[in-house]
């Protein structure tokens, strides 16, 4: 926001300031004097000029008391900050009619950074779930691998997904077959409970949650295999990796 308002007052290097360092900060202090807010006369001005001095502390604070700089500002950023805004508004005041018609939220639209744009690759990106034709679609396959169609199309299109990955996918062919026949819960472990109904609920909770077990270590497998592709891929080049600036 600091390099934003340093725009807006014309700063000659708006890019290159670092008002972290302190050198630079006094400069920046000794320009918007000089050049927006010339609250002072020039000769009044020959203590702030003398950045690389130990007085320009005791310059500066009073300046920042001829100003009227807020004494609740905990950080010289802070009241930089406030001090440039202070110069904006001289500016403005300097120049009502030239600023007049400025929209204030389509200048600080443009100042910030703009994201890449990413064009995606996947044809799935491009459909429209809600369309009729897309729904009459979802409906001959979910017939045609003899799934109830719900009228929801996204569970129906769900249950599709679902069969494919479990019965028809290439890992799943792998797999041996089953005979659908019922599975006998007597034969699974006891749980404790001494009334049958309980301990029936109690066998199948604990099926699902093994089945729910399953599923997500079949998840966690496939993001692994996956992260493995990816850093393998001789096309990443690793030496490209920046962090910071």
């Amino acid at each position: 926001m600091l390099k934003v308002k340093l725009c807006a007052l014309d700063h000659p290097t708006p890019e290159t300031v670092n008002c972290d360092d302190p050198k630079q900060f006094r400069s920046t202090i000794l320009w918007l004097e000089d050049q927006k807010i010339r609250h002072y006369k020039i000769e009044d001005r020959a203590e702030l000029r003398k950045i690389d001095s130990t007085e320009w502390e005791a310059a500066y604070t009073k300046y920042k008391i001829d100003l009227k700089v807020p004494t609740g500002l905990r950080t010289p950023i802070e009241e930089l900050a406030w001090i440039m805004g202070y110069a904006i508004r001289l500016e403005y005041f300097d120049n009502v009619e030239k600023y007049k018609g400025v929209n204030a939220d389509l200048v600080l639209e443009e100042a910030k950074p703009k994201a890449p744009s990413i064009k995606s690759t996947n044809p799935f990106d491009k459909l429209d779930f809600t369309s009729k034709e897309f729904e009459a679609g979802v409906r001959t396959l979910a017939k045609r691998l003899q799934i109830p169609y719900h009228p929801d199309t996204v569970i129906t299109l769900k249950a599709v997904a679902r069969l494919i990955q479990n019965h028809l996918s290439n890992d799943a062919q792998k797999e041996p077959l089953l005979d659908n026949a019922p599975f006998p819960l007597e034969n699974t472990h006891g749980v404790g409970y001494q009334d049958q109904d309980l301990e029936q609920a109690a066998r199948i909770l604990r099926l699902l949650q093994i089945q729910s077990v399953r599923h997500l270590q079949t998840a966690i497998n496939e993001t692994i295999v996956a992260v493995q592709n990816l850093t393998a891929d001789p096309r990443t080049d690793t030496k490209l990796g920046k962090v910071g600036r």
